[in-house]
């Protein structure tokens, strides 16, 4: 992969990319209890208790939170089908290792089966449940998070053929595959 860096460079977007979404996306959340006390006039304007969870999964912010997952979302995976594309030609045309080919073209297909199988049912869902009461639990609630389970456990799986298929380009030493 030395020789390739358009490709090396492709692949560690799409890498880092990810991680950083799965940052951001788990923050969107996680972090109230952080920004509540960074900004007590926010707590103070919030209109429930942080510590009242059925309040907080139906306030506004929450759903603003939501919201802003969803769109992050769907823009990053249309830009990792973008981005899987291209790494993938490159990879080909760099006559690259047949096990890095196979391991991005897997990427490249669970983020495709992500955006346009799992991920309408789940934004469609999560929308219904905005502002909804957990108590009791709503219906959809179990379905909804089982698509986000699944929706998370692809892009770890992802993220680690990923990963397999860099180390294998970065390390074989080979240009790539007999002719």
């Amino acid at each position: 992969m030395k020789n390739q860096p358009v490709l090396a460079f492709l692949l560690g977007v799409w890498l880092g990319g990810s991680v950083l979404m799965g940052a951001v996306a788990a923050y969107n959340f996680a972090g109230f209890a952080h920004l509540f006390e960074r900004n007590p006039a926010l707590a103070q304007h919030a209109g429930f208790d942080l510590k009242d969870a059925d309040a907080k999964k139906a306030s506004l912010l929450w759903v603003h939170s939501a919201e802003l997952n969803r769109v992050l979302f769907h823009y990053w995976n249309r830009t990792q089908i973008v981005l899987g594309a291209l790494v993938l030609v490159l990879a080909l045309r760099a006559r690259a290792s047949w096990p890095a080919i196979a391991l991005l073209g897997l990427g490249l297909a669970l983020v495709v089966y992500v955006h346009l199988g799992i991920e309408p049912q789940l934004v469609d869902l999560g929308r219904q449940l905005d502002f909804v009461s957990r108590t009791p639990p709503p219906p959809g609630l179990a379905t909804f998070q089982q698509l986000h389970q699944y929706s998370v456990i692809a892009d770890g799986v992802r993220l680690a053929l990923l990963s397999a298929a860099a180390l294998i380009l970065l390390f074989t030493g080979k240009a790539g595959r007999p002719t």
